[in-house]
């Protein structure tokens, strides 16, 4: 097992991911089963796949810690006191309509012919059952996951490593929803992004599990202001990963290039001060 992958209090990151997979294997069945029309296509069901992060975590830090360490572990929830700078609840909540209306923007300036969005109830409501559900995902990706790769790899090199193994764990959905190769490909490469710019947000929140289950439902509910398919990932016409993921990656560079690679929330002005001062140091 690769050294950088294993934490200094014993976690693993590849034993994470294994029990992951092991725990979606019946989820990616069930949804193969829905898709060849064997079985009804149980929406509850697939949504549940949403936990096996949590579950998967829990069992790992049970192992290595205990009751007491999985008891710390849940506390996590509740740590908002963690957000000490308030003006990152405004990132927190623009980032996803942001990259949202800028794919809303360029599917207009091709001349895609796009109803103009609309709000319904279904954003609020998703919204809440996304933040309840995030807490699963979040505490298993962000909490063990990023948290572990950030012990020995830069916040940047975390990230990306957090988006691919998330991104490829999700491939197999994309592909038994009927999307395309190529389009499974730039979905792909727009997740890991998306990971990096959640990394920064997280770093810059005081890694505050709270942040990113508030984020995570604003990167997926605004589509609901477009006329969504019944089947499938549930998505609008307009949706295009090909943009979306070009525009993420303008963003995680953009980001990168300004609070730097190796932490994500040392602002780049703070940097050169720092570096200046340590110069005319005597």
């Amino acid at each position: 097992m690769p050294a950088d992958m294993v934490h200094r209090s014993g976690r693993s990151v590849v034993s994470f991911v294994l029990l992951e997979c092991a725990l979606s294997v019946p989820f990616w069945g069930i949804g193969a089963l829905a898709q060849a029309h064997v079985i009804p296509d149980q929406v509850l069901l697939r949504a549940s796949w949403s936990l096996t992060p949590m579950m998967a975590a829990a069992i790992l830090v049970y192992r290595e810690g205990s009751g007491a360490a999985v008891r710390q572990l849940f506390r996590r929830i509740v740590d908002y006191r963690r957000i000490k700078a308030k003006i990152w609840y405004l990132v927190v909540f623009l980032a996803g309509p942001i990259i949202v209306f800028v794919q809303y923007g360029l599917a207009l300036w091709s001349g895609h012919q796009v109803p103009a969005p609309h709000f319904t109830f279904l954003v609020p409501v998703s919204f809440i059952g996304f933040f309840l559900v995030a807490y699963a995902e979040e505490l298993g990706w962000t909490v063990y996951a990023l948290d572990t790769l950030q012990e020995r790899r830069s916040a940047l090199t975390a990230g990306i490593l957090t988006g691919i193994i998330w991104a490829s764990l999700h491939a197999p959905v994309w592909a038994l929803a009927g999307q395309s190769l190529n389009w499974c490909v730039w979905q792909w490469i727009y997740v890991v992004a998306l990971r990096v710019l959640m990394a920064w947000v997280y770093n810059n929140t005081g890694q505050s599990l709270f942040a990113m289950d508030l984020l995570h439902p604003g990167l997926f509910v605004w589509w609901y202001l477009w006329p969504v398919s019944g089947t499938g990932l549930s998505m609008p016409t307009l949706y295009d990963p090909r943009n979306l993921a070009l525009i993420s990656i303008v963003l995680a560079a953009t980001v990168t290039y300004l609070w730097g690679p190796k932490t994500l929330n040392l602002y780049r002005g703070i940097r050169r001060r720092v570096y200046l001062e340590t110069v005319r140091a005597p």
